[in-house]
């Protein structure tokens, strides 16, 4: 008997380290798809001479019909800085991306260490529309990042850095459902600081 309950209580912990390694796995294999997005968010907007937005469609912003989140690449039309991103005509650049299975991004600043203000995050702002097809007849709200062609971030607008947070855990109804642990129920997440001049995104943890 207690043979076997140690060997239960060793495949409950192997179980619980391999699902706690997964985990973290398919978050670093996220921040590592939203950096290299964003990343190509900007090398486009450079070399097309044009302004291009990241957008996050999350669950029900598409018609997709599903618990998944999608991001998309747009090129404005115009070369005309756009001074808000209400009812913008753009083009899509490729096809839209899904967020890893068992990832999703959380609304919510994200503190500093220097003591100066938070970080905003581009989930808590509200959504840009996007008229886009061949006939700009089908359109989308999204939370957007934009980027202007010297790789700079164009909006969210204003100087200070903007951060995404990017966590395991599921969507559920449509919203971001990160897995608490613990009974401080805390968030294993992960973060991308995106500045203002310099767009390049680079990982605060």
């Amino acid at each position: 008997m207690v043979a076997v309950i140690a060997i239960l209580v060793t495949l409950m912990t192997a179980g619980v380290s391999l699902l706690n390694g997964t985990g973290a796995q398919s978050r670093r294999a996220g921040t590592d798809m939203m950096a290299g997005l964003i990343e190509q968010a900007r090398t486009k907007a450079i070399t097309s001479r044009s302004y291009v937005i990241l957008a996050i469609a999350e669950p029900g912003d598409l018609p997709a019909g599903d618990e998944r989140c999608r991001i998309g690449l747009f090129r404005i039309e115009g070369s005309e800085a756009p001074t808000s991103l209400d009812n913008i005509n753009a083009v899509l650049l490729n096809r839209w991306q899904l967020l890893n299975t068992g990832v999703v991004l959380i609304p919510g600043s994200v503190p500093v260490d220097d003591g100066d203000d938070d970080l905003e995050n581009p989930l808590d702002l509200p959504q840009a529309t996007i008229n886009y097809g061949a006939a700009k007849n089908l359109s989308v709200q999204v939370h957007a990042i934009a980027f202007n062609p010297r790789g700079g971030r164009h909006f969210p607008f204003g100087p200070d850095p903007i951060a995404l947070r990017i966590a395991e855990g599921n969507y559920r109804g449509g919203t971001a459902t990160p897995y608490e642990r613990g009974t401080q129920k805390s968030i294993t997440e992960n973060r991308l600081r995106i500045g203002r001049v310099n767009a390049r995104p680079y990982r605060l943890d």
